[in-house]
């Protein structure tokens, strides 16, 4: 799973929350080349803190989940880690289970 976030303490909240679940590669956003790096992972998932269009982009071409998990969001809706292993975790099972 891909965790491409701009706020470190985010994506090592994420890394945290999906502990035992998935394996995590921990990526900036401002690497100059994500899509190609996201094309040699082949990551399961993505989870993202912010709009990245490289993200969304290799979500879109190669049918993957794609978790955006803002890190201000408006009225607290940002899930507890509980909640975002639970949708991380249906989500790859429901794509296993369509392969």
């Amino acid at each position: 799973m891909a965790v491409i976030c701009a706020a470190p303490l985010m994506a090592e909240g994420v890394a945290t929350a999906l502990d035992g679940v998935a394996d995590t590669r921990l990526l900036p956003t401002d690497l100059e080349d994500l899509s190609a790096l996201l094309r040699t992972l082949a990551p399961d998932a993505i989870v993202v803190d912010r709009e990245c269009r490289a993200a969304h982009v290799h979500a879109d071409q190669h049918g993957v989940p794609l978790f955006v998990v803002p890190v201000e969001a408006e009225g607290g809706d940002v899930p507890s880690p509980e909640r975002l292993r639970a949708l991380v975790v249906g989500s790859l099972l429901a794509v296993q289970v369509r392969a």
